[in-house]
């Protein structure tokens, strides 16, 4: 892949007071329009927020996100699915992660700042949910789609064992398997494949967040929206906070189907319907590689076999 791209960007949307406003509204609409446009061509984009304050983002990470690490002790190591519980260290990358699947199991953090915090990433994901299918003229499929989707919170450290000022990288190049991710970083590290190939390095600004389409809306949109490659580069020594909130199929009701009005003689069906955690189960038992979900149950692949 082509090295760090400094010249790039990615789109910026202000979704600042879409609580207030009507989908068909100009103000709803412009921003929809925005959202889209950077999907389709990014696959993310960088998303301003002022609806949340200030102190409860900067209390997330210097406080709250700092004693759930020092209560490690309580949590599982023994996840029931995939990323789901403890990830210890991968092997030759300084990184550790908890994943709850449930915003209830927030309640076992005991901290107000993450359930607060949870509560406007929540609203936050269904409006780019619903910005998603209106755009697609779908909007009819909208509130059934969201009574299939449940939410997750990833807390992330890196650790600071970068040595002698050399780049490391921390989590490497990969796409999320959910529908969509807010990231929030406190220090850069995070990095973006561009269309071009090429690296767009996420600096943090106030009240910003990245936003990341993932396997499951890809494949939901018959690739209109596509996941995009993304990893973490540590660049220093001291260690490095993420928060990943996200939205994901039910565990009852997780079958990732392509809506029939994508589909034509333009744009053939790309993957056949699948479950999302049985794909989840196959991605780690089998080690993530380049285009996973095409091989687990891409069309050509599934005719090809039979």
């Amino acid at each position: 892949m082509g090295g760090n791209s400094n010249k790039l960007e990615l789109p910026k949307v202000d979704l600042t007071g879409l609580g207030m406003a009507e989908p068909g509204t100009k103000a709803w609409s412009s921003v929809q329009e925005k959202v889209a446009s950077a999907l389709m061509n990014y696959g993310c984009f960088q998303a301003i927020y002022n609806d949340i304050e200030a102190e409860l983002q900067n209390g997330l990470i210097e406080q709250a996100l700092l004693d759930v690490f020092k209560e490690e002790a309580k949590f599982s190591y023994a996840p029931s699915l995939p990323c789901s519980g403890w990830l210890l260290q991968l092997t030759g990358f300084a990184f550790k992660s908890l994943q709850l699947n449930d915003p209830e199991s927030l309640a076992d953090v005991q901290d107000n700042t993450m359930c607060n915090y949870a509560k406007h990433m929540q609203g936050l994901l269904q409006t780019i949910h619903r910005m998603i299918i209106l755009s697609l003229d779908l909007d009819d499929h909208y509130h059934s789609h969201i009574k299939s989707v449940e939410y997750s919170m990833r807390l992330s450290e890196y650790f600071d064992d970068v040595q002698n000022n050399k780049t490391k990288i921390g989590m490497p190049s990969h796409v999320d398997s959910n529908y969509v991710s807010i990231i929030l970083q406190q220090k850069e590290g995070l990095e973006i494949e561009s269309p071009n190939h090429g690296w767009i390095r996420i600096t943090p600004l106030p009240n910003s967040f990245t936003v990341l389409i993932g396997e499951a809306f890809m494949a939901w949109t018959n690739r209109r929206f596509r996941a995009r490659n993304h990893r973490v580069k540590l660049d220093g020594s001291s260690k490095r906070y993420s928060i990943i909130f996200s939205s994901i199929p039910s565990r009852s009701d997780d079958m990732i189907q392509t809506m029939d009005e994508l589909v034509d003689n333009k744009h053939p069906l790309v993957y056949k319907p699948f479950k999302y955690y049985d794909y989840l189960k196959f991605r780690f038992s089998n080690g993530e590689k380049e285009d996973t979900l095409k091989s687990y149950c891409g069309v050509e692949q599934a005719e090809a076999a039979a």
